[in-house]
């Protein structure tokens, strides 16, 4: 018989581990820039981070690219592109 916990243990982990990824590079764009950002203008789609905030934001962000890749990937994610 299907056991439907173990179905949905699947999603619990892969929504863990979304918000955790979200957390690192937050995290990693801070101490990089010093910019704040909120998890709602970040998005991630397989190795790719999507910002969505202001032209301003966005250039200093990618002033700061490769150190901030280099950071986390420093912490074991895998991360292709800032956009």
């Amino acid at each position: 018989m299907f056991n439907i916990s173990s179905f949905l243990d699947k999603f619990s982990k892969s929504i863990s581990s979304e918000e955790q990824t979200i957390g690192t590079v937050i995290t990693a764009i801070h101490t990089s820039t010093g910019i704040d950002l909120s998890a709602d203008k970040i998005e991630v789609k397989d190795t790719v981070i999507y910002i969505t905030a202001s032209p301003a934001i966005k250039n200093k962000i990618f002033i700061y690219k490769e150190t901030i890749l280099s950071s986390i990937v420093s912490f074991g994610i895998k991360v292709s592109d800032i956009r």
